[in-house]
């Protein structure tokens, strides 16, 4: 739960840093990532209120920036899942077998 300033700023720091490496799907970091993204949107800091030519309110514009990238890498996220989740083949491969018709095997 984000409660101050600093608290706000190491959230918006760890989603950077999430977005550097993005968590595997599932992963207890792609929680954490939804889970920050969740607190960062609830919480609301003056800076976004403050005079547009403070520190303070870059550090907001900043905020808002990156919860816009992350919301982006979000939504990407989702739709590649739904277009996985209907594909006949796995990436990786691994199912293919006598099933389909297909031999893995290198005899």
């Amino acid at each position: 739960m984000i409660r101050d300033q600093e608290s706000f700023e190491a959230a918006l720091q760890r989603v950077a840093d999430l977005l550097e490496h993005p968590p595997a799907d599932g992963s207890q970091e792609g929680q954490e990532f939804l889970q920050l993204l969740h607190d960062i949107e609830h919480f609301h800091p003056t800076a976004l209120s403050a005079p547009p030519d403070t520190k303070f309110a870059q550090v907001g514009r900043e905020a808002e920036a990156l919860l816009a990238r992350a919301n982006n890498f979000q939504a990407r996220r989702d739709a590649r899942e739904k277009q996985e989740k209907w594909m006949t083949f796995p990436e990786d491969g691994e199912g293919i077998g006598p099933t389909t018709g297909v031999d893995r095997r290198s005899d």
